[in-house]
Formats: structure tokens, C-alpha cells, sequence
């Protein structure tokens, strides 16, 4: 005869509530990864537009031209609206951003929004877009290239502090803050800064379509409205931030409010920061002798 056990007909639950209470936890945990991942996924469908912020002084171009080059291989972004909020910067980094947006122009539309100002480097990396917005009193232009040399002699042999330089060449020592600039490194200077410009006025021509002599006429260092460069062929519309998504919108076929892809906000560990801001402080206030700072 056998033998009936009434724990053993039990739910599992009230045989094991703790171990079924953690099942039901874990299963729920699972079901909210789950439905968070298939959110992002059915958010990501279809295309978008991504966002480039190009913003103050342009001193350094690896973050902006790793986000470009991210959003020129992402297949679901149709086109991308690069944000200019810059009065300019450093030479090289301009151009780095600006060859980074030109290979984005090239693979899909990309359409330039001008902030409160965009000028020097900011406008050059502007002219690398399809199209180009600007608010009516946004200031850009000032088309042209500067190279500040800070003499501290007279200060240092008043302080009866004096400064000798070894070098290997007449020009090795040019741009030293120790000394006046000779005739000779002045005109030395002067070429760089001249082939500078022309290869600043270049970039504009082309990438506005104007005759080289029209952007020369303009490229006096001068800032424009928008307005003014609207009149002058250096912008294409006026119109906001809302404007010129609305135009991308078009140009990519984008029917209703299009998903925007923004870079993701990301800011440097504390020791870095103040690292940094020694570095610039030492930049400021004693350059190296051999250091050149040509600034759009």
C-alpha cells in the first residue's frame, strides 16, 4: 500500500518561496532589459539625423572628427546638421574638422547652422556643408589668419633678467618672446601667414562656388552679419537651429519630426581638466620661443 506525502504536492512556490521570489525578481529584471533594448532598437529604426556641436575655441579636432567620422558609417543616419557656435581657433584643428565634414558631405547631406557666431575657423569649417543658415545678426566671416609674437625684452632687462638662444638656423629662434623680430624673420613670418590666407581663401571659393577675387575682396578679416553674408554669397538662408533641420529633413526625405542623433556628453576626469588648464596658462603667459600659434 502506498504512501502519500502532502509536502510533496505542494506548488513550488510554497516549497521553495525564497527561491521562487528571486526566480520571479530575475525574470522581471529580464523582461525590463528586454523591453528597454527593443525600444532602443524600434527608436533606431528608420533615419535620423545626427549632430555635430562645434562650439568655442578650436584648439583640438580628435572628438569633434571621431563623432563625424562615427555618424559618416552609421547607415540609419541620412544626413547631419553640424552646429557652429565658434569665433574660430587653431590652424590645423580647423582644417581637420573641416576635412572630416567634407568626407561627411560627400556620403550623405549635411546642412551648417550658424549660432551667435561663426567665424574665422568656425566659418572655415562651415563652408565644407551643402547648405549654410545663419540668424540675421549671427557674426561670421573674418576670413583670414593671425600670429600673435609677445615681446617680454625690454621687461626682462629691467628685472636685469637676459636670455640667450643656440640654435642651428637663422630662423630657428623666430617668434621668441626674448627678442624684437629682425626685418628678415618678420618677412619669413609674413610668407607663412600669406600662404595661409591663400589656401583660407581657396577653401571659401570652392566650397561657395565664387570666383577666388570675390572672396579675396572679403577675406580682409572683417566679420559680417548674417545679413551681410547672406548679401554676399557667404551663407545660403537665414533661418535658426529649426530652419536648417527642417531643410535637412527635406533634402533627405524625412516626412514629419525627424529622430536626431546627438553626441553623447562626455566630460573629462577632474586631474585632466586641471591639467589642461595649467597647460593653457603656461600657453598664455610663456610661450616656448619655437612656438607658432596661427590662429584663423
Amino acid at each position: 500500500m502506498s504512501q502519500t506525502y502532502p509536502y510533496a504536492r505542494q506548488p513550488f512556490r510554497k516549497r521553495r518561496p525564497k527561491v521562487f521570489f528571486l526566480l520571479v525578481v530575475l525574470v522581471l529584471l529580464f523582461l525590463v532589459w528586454a523591453g528597454s533594448a527593443l525600444w532602443a532598437v524600434l527608436e533606431a529604426r528608420g533615419p535620423r539625423l545626427g549632430v555635430v556641436a562645434v562650439e568655442g575655441f578650436i584648439g583640438d579636432a580628435e572628438r569633434s572628427t571621431a563623432w563625424i567620422e562615427k555618424l559618416r558609417k552609421d547607415t540609419s543616419v541620412a544626413g547631419v546638421l553640424v552646429r557652429v557656435d565658434s569665433p574660430g581657433g587653431a590652424v590645423a584643428p580647423s582644417q581637420e574638422i573641416y576635412m572630416a565634414v567634407k568626407r561627411l558631405a560627400a556620403a550623405k547631406p549635411v546642412v551648417v547652422s550658424m549660432g551667435s557666431v561663426a567665424a574665422s575657423g568656425g566659418y572655415y569649417i562651415a563652408v565644407a556643408g551643402k547648405e549654410i543658415f545663419a540668424s540675421p545678426s549671427t557674426l561670421t566671416g573674418s576670413i583670414g589668419v593671425r600670429l600673435q609674437v609677445t615681446n617680454v625684452q625690454r621687461l626682462m632687462e629691467r628685472i636685469g633678467v637676459s636670455s640667450e638662444s643656440l640654435t642651428t638656423g637663422r630662423f630657428k629662434a623666430s617668434g621668441s618672446p626674448f627678442k624684437e623680430l629682425a626685418p628678415e624673420e618678420r618677412a619669413y613670418l609674413q610668407t607663412l601667414l600669406d600662404e595661409m590666407q591663400e589656401e583660407f581663401v581657396a577653401t571659401v571659393a570652392a566650397g561657395r562656388n565664387l570666383p577666388r577675387e570675390r572672396v579675396a575682396a572679403l577675406a580682409d578679416g572683417r566679420v559680417f552679419t548674417g545679413r551681410q553674408a547672406l548679401e554676399s554669397g557667404l551663407v545660403d538662408h537665414l533661418g535658426d537651429r529649426q530652419a536648417a533641420v527642417a531643410r535637412l529633413a527635406a533634402l533627405c526625405k524625412i516626412e514629419g519630426e525627424p529622430k536626431i542623433l546627438a553626441e553623447p556628453e562626455t566630460s573629462p576626469p577632474l586631474w585632466k581638466r586641471l591639467l589642461q588648464a595649467a597647460l593653457d596658462i603656461g600657453v598664455e603667459t610663456a610661450a616656448a620661443p619655437e612656438r607658432y600659434q596661427f590662429v584663423y
